[in-house]
């Protein structure tokens, strides 16, 4: 059975996203932000065990033979298994204080793998494809992977603009405007 979208969008879009995150692990050592401590250390090397994962299963995705088979898709989908895995213990690491945000990305991260995963696999599996259902699947890869460059950005000290915080903006907006004007703030009683 052919796959139609198989092999044109959805492995080139595996391969953009994992080559871009490979390209993160030699990004990773260069961690600012923290000083030097045993925290600091074993969530670096967390990190770069989980880069290394992707790389091993951009490198497997890339040495796929044949896209169109079947065999191509139950590799693929036990390839996708796995990086849910590795998004997962990713998200479950204890991350140090100094990287603000990190940690609900990473959460964020890891439950939009596990739904492309999941679409993926109800998209290719059934003696059918669903070219709605790999359209879900691939936005959510696409927001799993944003959500991880996003990491990057903040392990090498620098706050993605799309990313401003995680606070409510209206509440904070709402206590400057009840504040104009006032010279000191007064305890409410």
């Amino acid at each position: 059975m052919k796959y139609p979208f198989f092999s044109s969008k959805v492995l080139s879009l595996l391969k953009r996203q994992l080559f871009l995150l490979t390209l993160c692990i030699l990004f990773l050592c260069m961690l600012t932000g923290c000083g030097k401590n045993e925290e600091l250390e074993n969530y670096k090397a967390n990190m770069n065990q989980f880069f290394e994962n992707i790389r091993i299963f951009d490198s497997s995705i890339n040495a796929i033979q044949n896209p169109e088979s079947d065999e191509a898709v139950a590799e693929l989908l036990s390839l996708l298994d796995s990086m849910d895995v590795s998004f997962q213990q990713m998200a479950s690491l204890e991350v140090p204080d100094c990287f603000p945000g990190v940690d609900e990305l990473a959460d964020d991260a890891s439950m939009y793998m596990s739904e492309a995963v999941s679409y993926y696999h109800m998209a290719y599996e059934g003696g059918g494809f669903d070219a709605s259902l790999e359209d879900v699947a691939r936005q959510n890869y696409v927001f799993a992977n944003k959500r991880l460059k996003y990491i990057v950005s903040i392990l090498h000290g620098d706050i993605p603009d799309e990313i401003f915080t995680y606070e409510d903006n209206e509440d904070t907006n709402n206590d400057a405007d009840n504040n104009a004007g006032n010279e000191e703030e007064t305890p409410d009683e």
